[in-house]
């Protein structure tokens, strides 16, 4: 007579199934997918850590390894690649399931990418605005520090800002072919301070000045202030002291506490300009011959939404 209870591991039907948790098969089926953690880290809307965190447990849960790292990407082992296309379709037909008894809230999303410096400056201040016009869209806003540390492809818009000729150098590599572009904002640079810093006997009123205060520099820009001390014919200068921060933003907000001069983009310190946290002690002094481009990737090329994002920012 047989046993009423399954063997360990088989399914009695009817029965409790043996399944691992929900989470790990999201994360591993998008994973496998997209062949990339960071496009299932993007698409699940968690963290590239998440991911690799949940199909690591699937592996140890499972007993098998799933997938094998291939350059920037993921390559699926025989058993994942045995084990996607049959965890895919039942996942579409949980989703198909729900979708028929869900209301219609689904919301579109966009994808943005920028510097850190660009979204707390000039985007995020704004950001209400797009919004307003685009109801029932998501914005997800991501920031990183370089050109190389990220792939356009991976968002549905990136905002960076390049000199003459560099985009189009880095549009000959595999990640940034397809990518269009467009030129939307001047990056040009003029020196920012406490209002406190243009009185008293070390007040900043000529560009000399400058030797008896302390530089306020960003490692994302380390080039910046050379440039325009050279262009302001002060490339010999020695300051009283440089303070390092990794972003330009914080250098700025460093110039608001009275910690010395940094160097910052009028178009993106408006307010703080008009409110007095900021003064310009050379107005008619800019440096910079870099701008600011929106890039679209090919996937996103088509959608509306991306299209006016893009639209939005000529026009702002």
């Amino acid at each position: 007579m047989k046993s009423a209870h399954a063997k360990s591991g088989s399914t009695a039907i009817g029965g409790p199934r043996r399944l691992p948790p929900l989470n790990m098969l999201r994360a591993f089926e998008a994973a496998g997918r997209l062949l990339s953690v960071t496009q299932a880290a993007r698409e699940l809307s968690v963290t590239q850590s998440a991911v690799s965190h949940q199909i690591k447990a699937l592996e140890e849960w499972l007993g098998v390894a799933l997938v094998q790292r291939e350059g920037r990407g993921l390559a699926l082992t025989p058993p994942g690649a045995a084990y996607l296309p049959g965890l895919s379709s039942a996942l579409d037909l949980m989703a198909q399931a729900t979708a028929g008894i869900e209301r219609p809230t689904r919301r579109n999303t966009l994808a943005v990418n920028a510097t850190s410096t660009f979204a707390t400056q000039w985007l995020i201040p704004r950001l209400a605005a797009f919004c307003a016009q685009m109801p029932g869209l998501d914005v997800q806003l991501v920031t990183t520090v370089g050109h190389l540390d990220f792939e356009p492809a991976d968002y549905d818009v990136s905002i960076r800002c390049f000199a003459d000729g560099e985009l189009a150098l880095l549009q000959q590599r595999t990640p940034w072919r397809g990518i269009s572009a467009g030129i939307f904002l001047p990056d040009v640079l003029t020196p920012v301070c406490s209002p406190a810093l243009l009185a008293g006997g070390k007040a900043v009123h000529q560009p000399g000045d400058l030797a008896r205060h302390t530089l306020l520099h960003s490692r994302s820009t380390p080039l910046v202030w050379q440039q325009w001390l050279q262009e302001a014919g002060m490339e010999g200068i020695e300051p009283a002291g440089d303070l390092v921060f990794d972003h330009a933003h914080l250098s700025v907000q460093a110039a608001i506490q009275g910690l010395g001069v940094a160097l910052g983009n009028p178009r993106f310190l408006g307010e703080a300009l008009a409110s007095g946290l900021l003064a310009m002690p050379f107005p008619g002094l800019l440096s910079g011959d870099k701008k600011y481009y929106w890039m679209l990737s090919p996937r996103a090329a088509q959608d509306a939404a991306s299209r006016a994002f893009c639209e939005w920012l000529n026009a702002a």
